[in-house]
């Protein structure tokens, strides 16, 4: 009886050990995916700005890539605000870091054939930008962030 117990202690660790290597190998492209995404999320926000929704997706032949995937992971977060600063304002803020933004109606909502979106459309650049203040009215805009990233045991079946 004692060795049995042994036995069964013995291939219970052995499987926990196995199951924790397999999520640790096989759970690394969303953990990194998640660490691009938060770049994003974590970045400061302007004053008089509030975040409405924001998200991440990711995979390999996905999100338009910054150059195409080339059968790398992309990631692409982004996060939807409503804010009263002016449309200049915001640029500037956001302008300093490679973030893609996107003003209400400058933007279409991209999606592959899993569901998974990002957004593609009309860049903002300094010249097309409002200096009003949208104090009355806030504004809605979207700050998108598209990588390709790789990551360790990363197997490019494609």
């Amino acid at each position: 009886m004692l060795k049995r117990n042994k036995i069964l202690i013995t291939l219970l660790l052995i499987s926990t050990v196995i199951g924790l290597l397999l999520y640790y190998i096989f759970g690394q492209e969303y953990r990194y995916a998640k660490k691009y995404a938060n770049q994003l999320f974590d970045y400061p926000l302007p004053e008089k700005t509030e975040v409405i929704e924001k998200d991440f997706e990711y995979g390999v032949l996905y999100g338009g890539g910054p150059s195409g995937s080339g059968g790398y992971p992309t990631v692409a977060a982004y996060v939807k605000f409503s804010s009263e600063l002016s449309e200049e304002e915001i640029f500037k803020h956001y302008n300093n870091n490679e973030f893609e933004i996107y003003f209400e109606g400058d933007e279409t909502i991209e999606k592959n054939s899993e569901g998974k979106i990002w957004y593609e459309g009309k860049k903002s650049t300094r010249e097309n930008l409002s200096d009003k203040s949208n104090k009355e009215h806030p504004i809605q805009f979207i700050i998108q962030s598209r990588t390709e990233f790789s990551y360790p045991f990363f197997i490019d079946f494609y």
